[in-house]
């Protein structure tokens, strides 16, 4: 069944990386549901790290974990105890220390919310939780 919860997650993750890449890239405007400063804080300096736009490595992010959970799918001990399962953790805990770092910028520093951040953010910890509860 853990399969599945990191083939549900990490598509959530997809999701909304996606959604945030389309909508800088198109120069659309986002839709929030809570309000109504989400472009003000993916168009911030801080949505870009090392001139890389953060969706870029968040959706191959989001796109490794998919293709770990339907691989484990099929067979749960295929990575059990090999290198792709801790590579996998490791890149996991990048991305939820990650988070926490863009998640403090959100609360100290633009003293703003992007409610897509922060289910990107909620998808990297519980993903984390799965892959270490396999």
């Amino acid at each position: 069944m853990n399969a599945a919860y990191l083939i549900i997650l990490s598509t959530i993750g997809f999701a909304v990386s996606f959604y945030i890449f389309y909508t800088k890239k198109h120069g659309k405007k986002m839709h929030c549901v809570i309000g109504e400063n989400c472009d003000d804080v993916v168009k911030s300096k801080y949505g870009k790290t090392f001139g890389i736009e953060n969706t870029i490595p968040g959706m191959a992010y989001y796109l490794l974990v998919l293709a770990y959970g339907i691989a484990i799918l099929y067979d749960r001990n295929v990575f059990k105890e090999n290198f792709i399962y801790y590579f996998i953790v490791s890149a996991s805990i990048g991305s939820v220390l990650f988070a926490a770092y863009l998640t403090s910028v959100q609360a100290f520093v633009l003293k703003k919310w992007c409610e897509y951040c922060i289910v990107s953010s909620i998808s990297s910890l519980l993903i984390l939780i799965v892959l270490l509860l396999l």
